[in-house]
């Protein structure tokens, strides 16, 4: 533009000098059309300013992470001169970075055309953002003025974490505590355990009728077996402070918590999730595919602090007999770390996944200590695979 206006300028001053050395009328009708193409180029572009709009195509976009979309953003001209160029400067993921930040995306409208442009977008990393439109830009013809105004439009972005099973996972374990497959099945004996708020899904027959009618709303009989198996999944979300990328770690450690948790529910363990100082609860039980279901809807938006409570902090409440399986999840293998899961070992069998994303060497064999070690050096390659094939297919 800065080019343009240079030309302009040289142009405008050989003009006026040849006017005034020839003096013909010829010579003043090109001088006073130079000269006045200023002053109306202004008036135009803010009029097509006025009148050019722009606003993204749904409210909200709810995508898996790091899988390629097309986000839809319509343009409107509604100005009657043609060929309005447009520049929109919008805060929206990169389809090659993976991540947020400011891009330009122009358009040239028809009059009172409009048009929606698909813009290429990724996402690298789980969790709830906000993508605007910052500002639009109207341009004159010539390129020499070019006038803005606020966008104020935004739409939400809701970025899902993998789904895989542990087959997808690349471990490497080590330790004398085994975690056997066999869960006994729910006998014909069950206890009365708690009530909660109706999900989709859920059967009416276990609808608390009464509670129902004095709270206007469902509620739910949870039972449980008195032979049912439980487990406990902790997630150390504090281990990721000083790693290079936070937000993958804790990526990761949701991912791995899923995986896990996943392979309890379809085993009918009932599993206890906890997550730390977090902007939605705390902690969630998992007993079957709707409670899974309602977990991982959560863990695509909570956004966990990596100076929440750490994993000894977290293991200070287990008590004997309250669970069979803990799993430590954790990007640390601290001594505090092996103390815990050594200590917890008294409780019930203990699981410490390593999320060694940095695949470092581990410093000691653990083969004495009294949990089972899941090295694991890559998470979910296979389950990225697989989706990026469906999706592949379903497009």
């Amino acid at each position: 533009m800065a080019k343009n206006r240079i030309i302009y300028a040289l142009f405008a001053v050989i003009c006026v000098t040849f006017a005034i050395a020839y003096r013909s009328n010829f010579s003043a009708i090109i001088m006073i059309t130079v000269l006045a193409y200023l002053p109306l180029a202004a008036v135009f572009t803010a009029v097509s300013l006025f009148c050019a709009k722009a606003d993204f195509q749904s409210d909200s976009y709810i995508e898996l992470k790091d899988h390629k979309f097309n986000a839809e953003i319509k343009v409107q001209n509604r100005f009657i001169f043609p060929f309005i160029p447009i520049e929109l400067l919008c805060y929206i993921p990169d389809g090659e970075k993976g991540v947020f930040c400011e891009r330009r995306i122009f358009a040239t409208l028809q009059p009172l055309g409009k048009t929606v442009l698909a813009v290429n977008c990724r996402h690298k990393y789980r969790g709830h953002y906000k993508s605007e439109i910052r500002k639009i830009y109207v341009v004159d013809p010539l390129g020499i003025i070019r006038f803005s105004k606020k966008g104020n439009r935004s739409t939400q972005m809701i970025f899902l974490p993998r789904r895989f099973t542990l087959e997808d996972i690349n471990t490497h374990s080590s330790g004398k505590t085994t975690v056997s497959k066999t869960v006994s099945k729910n006998s014909d004996k069950e206890d009365f355990s708690h009530v909660r708020d109706y999900r989709e899904g859920d059967l009416m027959q276990f609808v608390h009728w009464k509670l129902t009618a004095k709270s206007d709303e469902l509620m739910i009989k949870e039972y449980e077996s008195i032979n049912d198996r439980k487990a406990r999944v902790i997630c150390d979300f504090e281990s990721c402070k000083d790693k290079k990328d936070v937000l993958l770690c804790i990526d990761t450690i949701i991912e791995t918590a899923l995986a896990i948790t996943r392979a309890f529910v379809s085993e009918e363990i009932a599993t206890r999730v906890d997550y730390g100082d977090t902007d939605i609860n705390g902690s969630l039980i998992v007993r079957n595919t709707t409670d899974f279901e309602f977990l991982y809807e959560t863990m695509a938006e909570i956004s966990p602090s990596p100076e929440s409570l750490g994993i000894g902090a977290l293991a200070e409440d287990i008590h004997a007999g309250e669970q069979s399986i803990i799993v430590m999840i954790t990007a640390d293998l601290s001594e505090n770390t092996v103390r815990a899961a050594n200590s917890a070992a008294f409780c019930g069998a203990v699981v410490v996944a390593f999320v060694n994303l940095e695949k470092t060497p581990l410093e000691r064999s653990y083969s004495e200590d009294s949990f089972y070690l899941m090295n694991i050096l890559d998470t979910g390659k296979t389950a990225l695979k697989k989706s990026a094939e469906a999706l592949a297919d379903r497009n």
